[in-house]
C-alpha cells in the first residue's frame, strides 16, 4: 500500500473516508442544517475566533478568490510574498484591485516584522496580506508579530492559512486577524472539496458596507443570507461535509494543541532525516514549517529519489513553479494512523543512498524490488 507524503490531498481515517458515504439529503433539510452548523462551530474552534466563516464548494484557492474579490476593491492592499502561493495570492487580488502592491523576500527566507515594518511603513496599506505557511516551500511566517505590527499600523489583516490550519498554532481572534482562508484537504484532515473564509466583525462590515462586489457566485453578502439559515446559497459537496464533520470530531477529540505537536514531532523527523541524508532544508532556521519539509537534492537526483521512495511504497513531492524538477518536499500531515513518517525518512535515506549513481546496482535493486509489490503512480511535481 502507498503512503502518501504531500501536502494535498492528505489521507483520512477510515471513519472519515467512511462518512463520506452518507445520505444525499437537500442543502435545505433540516438534515443538512444540523451538519452545517455542527461544522460551523467546530471550525470557529479551530480558527479560535467569534466571526462567521462561510463553507465554499472548491479549493482553497477559490476560497482566497472569495476573499479577495469582497474585501480588497478599491483599497490599498499590500501583499507580503516569499514563495509561489503567495505570489498566486498576489495575483488573485489583481483581478479584482489591480492597484494592489506586492513585497517580496526571497524563497526559504521567512517573513517577519524586521523585513517588513519598512513597506508597511512606507505603503501605509489598508490591507495588509499574507500566506501563513507557504506550502511550495516549507516556510512558515511570523503573521502573529506581523499582524499586531499591521494593525498597529492601522491596517487589516488577511491571512491564507490553507495549509496550517490544524497543523500549526493559529488564533485568529487572539493574533488580530480579520479574514482568514483554509480549506479541508490539508491539515484539518478532511477530504478536499470545501474552501473556507472566517471574517471578523470589522472584515464582514467592511464588506456590507460595499455597494458592488464584483463577483456573482462568491459574493459573501450573499453567502451571509444563507449562512444565517445554516445553508449555502449553491449546492454544496455534501460528501465533503459529512467528512468534514467527522474529522473535525476527530481533531476535538484528539486536541488541537495535541495536533499541533503531533505535526510538529513528525516535521522534526523529516527535517533529520533531510540532514542525515546529505542535504539542507531550504527553509530558513527558525521559520521551519511543521507541515511541509523542503529541499534540493540537485537536479540530477531528484527523479531517481522519487522514483526509489515511490518503489518502496512513499510517495513525496516535487518542487512548484521555479522550483519544478529541483525541490523535494515531505508534507507530515495527516492523521498519525494514515501515515508513518518512520517509514518515510527510512524510505528517504535508502533512495539517497541508491540515487548516488543513476544506474548503480543499488538504485536498480530497490526500483525493481519494489516496484513489483506497491506498483507506484510515479507523480510529476
Amino acid at each position: 500500500m502507498v503512503q502518501w507524503f504531500v501536502p494535498g490531498p492528505v489521507p483520512v481515517t477510515q471513519k472519515t473516508q467512511a462518512a463520506c458515504a452518507g445520505e444525499m439529503v437537500s442543502h435545505r433539510s433540516t438534515a443538512f442544517r444540523e451538519l452545517y452548523a455542527e461544522c460551523t462551530l467546530r471550525l470557529q474552534r479551530v480558527f479560535q475566533t467569534k466571526g462567521i466563516i462561510f463553507s465554499i464548494t472548491g479549493s482553497g484557492t477559490l476560497a482566497n478568490e472569495a476573499a479577495v474579490a469582497n474585501l480588497l476593491p478599491d483599497t490599498k492592499a499590500l501583499f507580503l510574498v516569499n514563495g509561489e502561493f503567495g505570489d498566486r495570492f498576489y495575483q488573485a487580488a489583481k483581478v479584482y484591485n489591480p492597484d494592489a502592491q506586492i513585497f517580496t523576500v526571497d524563497d526559504g527566507l521567512g517573513l517577519n516584522v524586521a523585513r517588513v515594518k519598512d513597506a508597511i511603513d512606507e505603503k501605509k496599506p489598508d490591507w495588509v496580506c499574507m500566506v501563513h505557511n507557504e506550502t511550495a516551500t516549507g516556510v512558515t511566517n511570523d503573521v502573529r508579530g506581523i499582524a499586531a505590527y499591521a494593525k498597529k499600523a492601522g491596517a487589516k489583516v488577511l491571512v491564507d492559512a490553507v495549509s496550517s490550519l490544524g497543523g500549526i498554532e493559529l488564533d485568529m481572534d487572539g493574533w488580530g486577524i480579520d479574514a482568514c482562508t483554509s480549506a479541508s484537504q490539508k491539515s484539518l484532515c478532511a477530504p478536499p472539496g470545501l474552501g473556507f473564509v472566517a471574517l471578523n466583525e470589522a472584515a464582514m462590515a467592511h464588506i456590507e458596507e460595499q455597494p458592488r462586489i464584483p463577483t456573482y457566485g462568491l459574493n459573501l453578502k450573499t453567502y451571509k443570507k444563507f449562512h444565517l439559515k445554516n445553508e449555502t446559497p449553491y449546492t454544496p459537496a455534501l460528501p465533503t461535509f459529512y467528512g468534514l464533520r467527522e474529522a473535525l470530531r476527530e481533531l476535538e477529540s484528539e486536541g488541537l494543541a495535541n495536533r499541533w505537536l503531533e505535526h510538529t514531532a513528525a516535521a522534526q523527523k523529516a527535517r533529520e532525516a533531510v540532514i542525515e541524508s546529505g542535504f539542507t532544508n531550504f527553509a530558513e532556521a527558525g521559520f521551519e514549517s511543521e507541515t511541509i519539509t523542503a529541499f534540493l537534492p540537485g537536479d540530477a537526483r531528484v527523479d531517481v529519489i522519487k522514483k526509489a521512495m515511490a518503489a518502496l511504497g512513499i510517495q513525496i513531492a516535487g518542487g512548484q513553479g521555479k522550483w519544478k524538477g529541483k525541490m523535494l518536499r515531505i508534507a507530515t500531515i495527516g492523521p498519525g494512523e494514515a501515515r508513518n513518517i518512520d517509514a518515510c525518512t527510512t524510505a528517504l535515506k535508502k533512495a539517497c543512498t541508491a540515487s548516488d549513481t543513476a544506474q548503480s546496482a543499488s538504485a536498480q535493486h530497490i526500483l525493481q524490488a519494489g516496484a513489483a509489490a506497491n506498483k507506484p503512480e510515479v507523480l510529476a511535481a
